[in-house]
């Protein structure tokens, strides 16, 4: 996958630019930065939003994805 990070030399956090996937659209997915990812979730869940991606730890970042009741997609980022 062709994908460039995007360094903001440490002031909140960082960013990516990739392609889309074969047969797939372009999308932007702005995400938040947060202490507790999953009790974030769980409030958005209680405010009608659901969960896309939950909890998910990778070497480089712990994030997680939530729709809002419109169907919108925005990310979580368990600060660091």
């Amino acid at each position: 996958m062709n994908y460039g990070i995007v360094d903001n030399g440490g002031e909140g956090i960082n960013g990516g630019v990739g392609e889309a996937p074969e047969g797939g659209s372009g999308h932007v997915t702005f995400y938040i930065q947060v202490p507790d990812i999953n009790q974030h979730l769980g409030t958005i869940e209680q405010a009608g939003g659901r969960t896309v991606l939950p909890h998910t730890e990778t070497d480089m970042v712990t994030f997680a994805l939530f729709a809002d009741p419109e169907g919108n997609v925005v990310g979580l980022v368990e600060g660091y």
